[in-house]
């Protein structure tokens, strides 16, 4: 037997009882760390260390508080807060009682133990607590109907309480929706289209994968057997079964984009952190201990790599004009090297569905066109600067002649003068 996270295997001296008091990972003394909460003293893993230091640390630095608009809210969310409490009202009486059921359950249903944790800090024997999240629910209900509602709006709910007020909740909520397809509508997914758009999805989830990454045949196997599983359950959630500081980080990048296949994107990063760890018992729990912020960076570079294959550097233009003068070579050149990647990219993509086909190819234009448009910009600069050579040149040549000018006028005025000398003294 192993630590779970340094794989340090145990001697026989090690205790079956140290494990983490927070996510009961199985731990070394190396990756144990001594928290205090109050005035108890537990033993949890490093991992959660971290994550409990990024709850405080935004809890204090953003001013978080149950219904109140935060730092992060009112700065990074949404743009003017007083617009919006005057436009987003909340109905006064709740309209659907099924949700105020609901959300009482969800309420007193434990979520795993980093959310949970966080909700405890900020949640706290409020009366109003419940009467506010079914308020806000019942309202977005009332104002989307083809949105729809089922629980995990309710933990979606609860979790952005926590950063803002209740009517800019509910701003961020109908802004979420709208930028999503509607194969994530609650009500959609209650109707006969939805179960062929699924097979849809699950395909254009797969093949993602298979293009972002190079998994091997049981890595493949593994990651659409999960796909087929637990796909909408994670992103029905905004992956809110993660831990927090996950969590948080990107439901923060899906609010502040405006790209609607954000959410798919994390979908395969989680997948490609976790390929070992899928088909294991209690998967859920174990994605939320080894998911971390680092490692979704980390893959996120991978994928920004591998995009920018298509980007050529601001020097390598520079050499590129210098060796071949003509503007038409250039853009000849550049265009085959375009049409060359995009046939490899093309094969790759061929035997996908045609919406993440769309998508991708969209990509490649949106980035052959900024690559253009770059050495448009790199020409443009090198003309002002052949303009401001000759300038240059221009002023040299006029500085000179006026330079002789004056030379050959002081000549004449010497010679004067030593003539005039001359005549003086004979």
């Amino acid at each position: 037997m192993s630590c779970d996270i340094c794989k340090k295997p145990f001697n026989i001296l090690w205790r079956r009882d140290t494990k983490c008091k927070r996510c009961n990972r199985i731990i070394c003394t190396d990756c144990s760390k001594l928290q205090q909460v109050r005035d108890v003293f537990r033993n949890i893993c490093k991992v959660c260390m971290q994550d409990c230091e990024t709850i405080k640390k935004i809890i204090s630095e953003s001013l978080l508080a149950w219904n109140h608009n935060s730092q992060i809210a009112k700065t990074y969310w949404v743009k003017d807060v007083e617009f919006i409490r005057q436009v987003y009202k909340l109905n006064k009486e709740i309209k659907q009682s099924q949700i105020a059921r609901d959300v009482k359950t969800i309420m007193q249903t434990p979520m795993n133990y980093s959310i949970q944790e966080f909700f405890n800090l900020l949640i706290f024997n409020n009366r109003d607590v419940e009467t506010t999240i079914t308020n806000v629910i019942d309202t977005f209900v009332t104002r989307n109907p083809k949105v729809g509602y089922n629980q995990y709006l309710i933990k979606l709910t609860i979790f952005l309480l926590c950063f803002c007020k209740d009517y800019v909740c509910l701003k961020i909520l109908e802004d979420l929706y709208h930028k999503i397809p509607k194969q994530y509508y609650p009500e959609y997914q209650a109707t006969q289209e939805f179960i062929k758009d699924y097979d849809y999805m699950q395909h254009d989830a797969i093949q993602d994968v298979k293009f972002r990454f190079k998994l091997e045949q049981d890595q493949m196997i593994a990651a659409k057997q999960f796909i087929e599983s637990a796909m909408m359950h994670y992103k029905n959630q905004f992956f809110l079964n993660l831990s927090f500081s996950c969590a948080f980080y990107i439901l923060d990048k899906i609010i502040q984009s405006n790209d609607s296949t954000e959410i798919d994107k994390y979908f395969s990063v989680i997948i490609q952190i976790n390929i070992n760890q899928l088909q294991t018992k209690n998967s859920e729990l174990i994605i939320a201990r080894t998911t971390t912020v680092e490692s979704i960076k980390q893959y996120q570079n991978q994928m920004a790599k591998k995009r920018s294959s298509l980007y050529l550097s601001v020097d390598k233009c520079a050499q590129d004009i210098q060796q071949q003068p003509q503007q038409s070579c250039r853009t000849t050149q550049r265009k085959m090297d375009v049409s060359e990647f995009e046939a490899d990219e093309n094969e790759n993509l061929s035997h996908q569905s045609p919406t993440l086909l769309q998508s991708q190819k969209l990509e490649i234009t949106k980035l052959t066109q900024e690559l253009l448009q770059l050495e448009q910009q790199i020409n443009q600069l090198k003309m002002e600067n052949q303009k401001l050579e000759e300038i240059s040149v221009q002023n040299t040549v006029t500085l000179f002649k006026q330079y002789e000018n004056t030379l050959s006028d002081l000549i004449d005025q010497t010679e004067i003068l030593l003539k005039q000398s001359m005549m003086m003294s004979g």
